[in-house]
């Protein structure tokens, strides 16, 4: 087993995807400043105190069919076919979950240290700031950000096991 092939595909997908992820969210910001409000501290929700605008419903939709079906789909399906014709024996349960898993949480790595905790909480750029909420320390609130990726961090596993039992149905 190429254990370096499967790390390389992971991480070097993975990556790929954190960088579109992170296009992405300044694009919707553009469109609708508030399309991620539930992602925010709840303390800036109440001071915003609007609820996530209808277009801001709308840019979430398109940013999550964006985000996994145009980008995340496609490549995870591509880091699955390279790395079949990188392992001696093909792509296999265990490859295939370790690769997807990798991929995943690359981007849950990014977005917590790359994307919340240098540029949100540290650069915090005007397009991603609430109006009325600019001065708000709650906006430096990694820990905040912490607990929410730690949340979210058991769809790695997820992500990983669906991935390899796709992976060992179609090699199969």
């Amino acid at each position: 087993m190429q254990w370096s092939a499967v790390f390389g595909y992971g991480v070097g997908y993975g990556l790929a995807l954190s960088v579109l992820f992170t296009g992405a969210v300044f694009a919707g910001a553009a469109m609708s400043r508030d399309f991620l409000l539930h992602d925010y501290p709840p303390a800036i929700q109440r001071r915003y105190g609007r609820p996530k605008s209808a277009r801001g419903r709308r840019v979430a939709v398109l940013f999550g069919v964006f985000i996994w079906a145009v980008c995340g789909l496609p490549l995870m399906i591509a880091a699955m076919i390279g790395l079949d014709g990188a392992l001696d024996d093909g792509l296999e349960f265990l490859p295939a979950a370790v690769c997807a898993a990798l991929v995943f949480a690359t981007l849950t790595v990014w977005d917590l240290v790359v994307f919340d905790w240098i540029i949100f909480a540290g650069l915090r750029p005007r397009l991603l700031v609430l109006p009325g909420t600019e001065d708000m320390a709650e906006y430096r609130d990694r820990r905040f950000h912490l607990s929410a990726a730690l949340k979210g961090s058991p769809l790695i596993i997820v992500v990983g096991l669906l991935t390899g039992g796709i992976a060992a149905l179609i090699n199969s």
